[in-house]
């Protein structure tokens, strides 16, 4: 996918500004139609599919003020990265996040949240109108159902585990709905699980080579195991949520037929996934795309489907270098973390951490807060792929959700029949011959992911995953007194606060989450 064609399409609440991308199809802009004449054909169709994709991209948030992408926000949010940038003064909002000291009027966090409520809101009006709409057959109606509703489950997904208590919206909203109240997170997720297991047999197993980002059969498996685990040992002991409806023997089976018959495989080199041209590999089960387009600058940051994370986890200082280029400095990595890898055995060390000094790369260490020597590599932005224009906003660097080593180690961690063999596999490829197996334990599997999934947002969910003493523990443990304060409290949950401007939207029916 390579270019934004946008789409206007003039909705009464809240007007829907879409984007497509040309590997999917280009559209001309239908500015003279409204909601109630919009969805009528399989073309009208794509546009109001693809409007929901592009929310996949969103860093901006209703303010229109920007920068908290999801993996540069659960990084800084663990025991992997802090906050960085310039100063005190460059974007505190972060710093709240990294610190576990988050107001609760943090533009940050409200970005997430409203970010997230408008891929809901596009894809619940594409749902409303499904059957009204004239479809070339049966089949291709279904699929664009499904994957409406997987994006609404992967953004409550988002939702519920950044805000634990949020609404339920499976219409969309009306005037009247400024007063409903959040649902219980239990109901929030089985929503999610039982969505995402009723549309597997709806969606494609094959996605054309032009339309590469979406939804595959494949990807909903992948994404119901990662929810099942996400409940398993995190809503159930924290919130005392119900079992889901979806049995752990699915999911192992769900798990198993990706496996077996996808058609994914892990990529002999690690270092194949990263860059331009790593981009939408066949490890990759489904990725969010980001492209370079002519729309986002300055004035515009909602017209940017660019890998914002690039540029603001650049070093400063950088000046020229054939390979790098330089960025804002936000999210160094911990040393923590670096020093958790094997560095001498294993492959993925210098594919994910960027040390300057070993591979000679001027810095402006003394620019750098919360320095610590170390940079995230896989999103760095590097000087080959620099865009044309509108460079802070439109590096094309997709984020990997769902890989195929993850399928590996989430097989594993349920007990799967082969599970040491589907762990062995995702630790030989990092150590090549320098492998030497270790029993595929929960502790080893959780320490292999932090490795394998470096830099890509997953570590603070798994922290999570672990209990909320040990999250407390491992991410306090990066406090370094007076310039790094971090105070993780068990009693928050983990969770964000919910935004005050929505509680107060909302009448003062929306709660406040503990803590806050």
């Amino acid at each position: 996918m390579k270019k934004l064609i946008a789409v206007i399409l003039l909705f009464s609440l809240p007007f829907l500004a879409s984007g497509c991308m040309d590997g999917f199809l280009s559209h001309e802009p239908p500015v003279d139609r409204v909601q109630d004449n919009f969805y009528q054909t399989e073309a009208d169709a794509e546009q109001a599919l693809f409007a929901i994709y592009e929310t996949l991209t969103f860093s901006h948030g209703r303010a229109n003020d920007g920068f908290h992408p999801f993996d540069l926000i659960s990084n800084i949010l663990s025991d992997d990265a802090y906050a960085g940038g310039s100063g005190t003064g460059d974007q505190p909002e972060l710093l709240e996040f990294n610190a576990h000291n988050i107001s609760v009027n943090n533009g940050k966090a409200l970005g997430l949240w409203s970010d997230r409520f408008t891929g809901v809101y596009r894809a619940n009006l594409l749902i409303k109108y499904i059957n009204e709409i004239n479809f070339r057959d049966e089949e291709t109606r279904a699929y664009f159902e499904a994957e409406a509703r997987f994006l609404r489950a992967y953004h409550y997904f988002d939702l519920v585990r950044f805000f634990g208590n949020v609404p339920l919206f499976t219409r969309p909203l009306v005037a009247a709905d400024i007063r409903v109240e959040q649902a219980d997170p239990g109901e929030v997720y089985e929503f999610i699980a039982s969505e995402l297991a009723e549309i597997i047999p709806m969606l494609r197993e094959t996605i054309p080579a032009d339309q590469l980002g979406r939804v595959s059969k494949w990807t909903a498996q992948a994404m119901l195991a990662r929810v099942f685990l996400y409940h398993r040992d995190y809503a159930q002991p924290v919130f005392g949520a119900p079992a889901l409806s979806v049995t752990e023997a699915e999911v192992i089976a769900h798990l198993e037929d990706v496996i077996n018959n996808s058609g994914h495989v892990l990529l002999p080199n690690f270092s194949s996934l990263w860059g331009k041209s790593g981009n939408n590999n066949n490890e990759a089960l489904f990725s969010v795309q980001h492209i370079t387009n002519t729309f986002g600058d300055w004035g515009f940051l909602n017209g940017s489907i660019g890998n914002w994370a690039t540029t603001m986890s650049g070093l400063r200082g950088v000046g020229f270098h054939p390979v790098y280029a330089q960025g804002w400095s936000f999210q160094p990595v911990t040393a923590d973390l670096s020093n958790a890898f094997d560095r001498a055995n294993d492959s993925r060390y210098f594919v994910s951490i960027l040390d300057p000094v070993a591979e000679n790369v001027n810095h402006a260490a003394g620019q750098m807060f919360q320095w610590q020597g170390y940079a995230f590599k896989k999103f760095y932005p590097r000087r080959p792929d620099t865009p044309a224009f509108n460079t802070e906003f439109n590096w094309p660097y997709n984020r990997p959700v769902v890989r195929f080593s993850d399928v590996l180690l989430m097989a594993a961690e349920l007990g799967a029949p082969n599970a040491q063999q589907y762990f062995d596999q995702v630790r030989q490829r990092a150590y090549g011959a320098n492998f030497v197996s270790i029993p595929a334990t929960r502790e080893n599997i959780m320490n292999e992911r932090r490795l394998e999934f470096a830099g890509e947002g997953h570590r603070y969910w798994d922290l999570l995953r672990m209990g909320l003493n040990v999250a407390a523990e491992r991410i306090n443990a990066q406090a370094q007194a007076p310039e790094i304060p971090i105070n993780f409290r068990t009693e928050r949950l983990g969770l964000l606060p919910i935004p005050q401007s929505e509680i107060n939207l909302s009448d003062n029916t929306l709660r406040q989450n503990p803590g806050y």
